[in-house]
């Protein structure tokens, strides 16, 4: 299967030929398929924003390319305004560029700069504020009377008002208690689920990634350093440490659990993988008797 989005040999320089100079990027290959939930994980300051950033071509590649089914994104103006209608981004804390003086208008700024008939662009409106559970009495409020989770909701409908192939979420759930935590991923999950869009998560959070993502890259230093399904990255807790980053809680449970001679069926990195594990356990434990 073709990806939707192919990066090559990408590298990014910040302030070249100055005492400034920093590379940023470092020659990253990754694809983004249709359809797949993809997890970047990594610590503060291994590339993660500025990956991003390119894919809808925000920030230009000091060199490699970035591919939207094919072509170069930054080939032509013509090509970034349609990569921007089809790639849509969501930079973190989103609710910081809430500016219009209703909701309404809010989340239909992005269908208006894509010179969309009124009619279509209502219905983007009221579709994008449904997936993200925007209710309408809200649509003629003024986006500052609104409480933080609310906003949230409502800047992540303004992109997927624009319903793009790819989303792309920079820590969409930070700052948010659990239960907001929780309501926003069901709204990034209803849309994927209802579109077939891809959607690329940037997470701190180990237990996010494990349990939403199919696969994941790990950055360190502007590379991709690991690269595979959850249970492909995970087994490389050692490598992860000394990156700063940590395998799941529930990893290191099973770990605990299994030197202490309690051998858990599966790959547990989740929750529900470890209630299923336990069960799972208790009754082969039955049956043997």
């Amino acid at each position: 299967m073709e990806p939707i989005l192919k990066i090559e040999k990408l590298s990014h320089v910040y302030s070249p030929g100055t005492p400034f100079e920093t590379t940023a990027l470092r020659d990253v290959d990754l694809d983004i398929y249709k359809g797949e939930i993809l997890g970047i994980i990594g610590h503060t300051g291994s590339g993660k924003s500025t990956l991003i950033q390119h894919l809808n071509a925000l920030i230009k590649p000091t060199s490699g390319r970035v591919l939207l089914n094919g072509r170069d994104i930054n080939e032509s103006k013509q090509s970034i305004r349609e990569v921007r209608g089809r790639v849509g981004l969501v930079f973190q804390y989103p609710e910081y560029q809430l500016f219009e003086e209703t909701v309404r208008k809010d989340i239909a700024f992005g269908p208006k700069n894509m010179k969309l008939p009124a009619e279509e662009i209502e219905r983007r409106v009221l579709e994008a504020a449904r997936f993200c559970g925007v209710e309408e009495e809200l649509l003629e409020r003024a986006p500052f009377d609104l409480s933080g989770g609310q906003k949230r909701r409502v800047a992540i409908a303004g992109v997927i008002a624009m319903m793009p192939e790819v989303l792309v979420l920079d820590e969409p759930m930070a700052g948010l208690d659990p239960r907001g935590r929780e309501e926003i991923m069901e709204n990034i999950l209803s849309y994927h689920d209802e579109t077939g869009a891809a959607i690329v998560i940037v997470t701190h959070s180990m237990e996010e990634a494990a349990r939403h993502a199919g696969r994941m890259a790990v950055l360190e230093h502007g590379t991709v350093a690991l690269s595979g399904t959850p249970e492909e990255v995970f087994s490389h807790g050692e490598a992860l440490r000394q990156m700063g980053l940590a395998t799941p809680v529930m990893t290191d449970v099973a770990d605990k659990l299994c030197k202490l001679g309690v051998k858990l069926p599966g790959t547990v990195y989740t929750v529900e993988q470890m209630v299923d594990a336990l069960m799972a356990l208790e009754g082969g434990r039955a049956d043997a008797s």
